[in-house]
């Protein structure tokens, strides 16, 4: 199995972490070709040599998020693209996999998708998550795949690009017939679980609004799906069902899972894969903001915590 990746890289202090290290090796591990694409500029060259001696490094200016950057390099790979078995695209927006490469994608193997990724959210609109998605041959090589990338438009707009381009992906794609998964599938348990937290979070939300709205913002949110990615990361970790963790979930917490014991857990069972990933965090929270609409505080009330966080202690 012939394996192409290309990744999106950027860091807001020029600078290249350990987790970002590690998944570059991993990939290289895995992968026939790696390709990186990066918008970031380095505080010390060495770093761009590092990638170098590893994988192809692309420079890029920095406009158009992770989106224009896959196109970038797909357009850097050109038409050798269609010499693969699989193509990754990826960035470096997670922790992990704390599973291999070649475990995961051997499992997913066996299911009858066309394109998967580590998780697949229904918020908005239901879409393969952009940080981590594989696809089949067949895939790359239809008109849907060749059309998006090829009337892509340097957008840098967070909310337009997630609207257009990831949610637009994976919709171009089932318009295509083609059919689309993730790692990580949600069993009654999780469900149960999500919900509980998806209503708590709706509360928390429409609480913030002006009294004569609250019902109706309750009922709103609430109608609204989850993420399985942020609202399970917990519950879905241990068992290795979900094989990342992501930095936003530690970040900003948005379903107040209690991010403090997740990142101490992490690094408690995964110590080497985790092990500056506090003081990345730290180091770049003055430029990571909260965002509008999500909740950042992590204040789990036991009830909703109980049976899913036990292994953090």
């Amino acid at each position: 199995m012939r394996v192409l990746a290309v990744m999106a890289n950027y860091d807001a202090l020029g600078l290249l972490p350990r987790h970002v290290k590690d998944q570059i090796d991993d990939l290289v591990g895995f992968c026939d070709r790696v390709v990186v694409v990066s918008t970031t500029e380095y505080a010390d060259e060495r770093d761009a040599e590092w990638i170098r001696e590893r994988a192809e490094l692309v420079r890029r200016v920095n406009i158009g998020y992770d989106f224009y950057g896959w196109k970038t390099g797909l357009d850097h790979v050109g038409s050798e693209v269609l010499d693969y078995d699989y193509v990754i695209t990826c960035n470096d927006s997670y922790v992990g996999p704390l599973r291999p490469l070649a475990d995961i994608f051997a499992e997913m193997e066996d299911r009858p998708l066309d394109a998967w990724g580590f998780n697949y959210s229904l918020r908005r609109s239901p879409h393969i998550q952009s940080f981590f998605i594989a696809y089949r041959p067949w895939v790359v090589r239809s008109r849907a795949f060749h059309d998006f990338w090829a009337t892509m438009e340097p957008i840098s707009d967070r909310s337009q690009v997630i609207a257009r381009y990831e949610i637009g992906l994976s919709a171009s794609l089932r318009a295509a017939g083609f059919r689309l998964g993730a790692v990580l599938e949600e069993n009654a348990g999780d469900r149960r679980i999500a919900k509980l937290r998806h209503w708590r979070w709706a509360y928390l939300r429409a609480r913030a609004e002006k009294p004569g709205r609250r019902l109706r913002s309750f009922r709103r949110f609430a109608s609204e799906p989850w993420n399985p990615n942020t609202a399970l990361a917990d519950r879905a970790l241990p068992q290795g069902r979900l094989p990342v963790v992501k930095l936003d979930t530690l970040r900003y917490d948005p379903y107040r899972l209690g991010s403090e014991g997740l990142l101490r857990a992490c690094e408690t069972r995964w110590p080497e894969r985790f092990d500056e990933v506090r003081s990345d965090l730290e180091a770049r929270a003055e430029h990571y903001r909260p965002r509008r609409g999500e909740l950042t505080s992590a204040s789990p009330p036991s009830w909703i915590t109980r049976r899913t966080l036990g292994y953090a202690k």
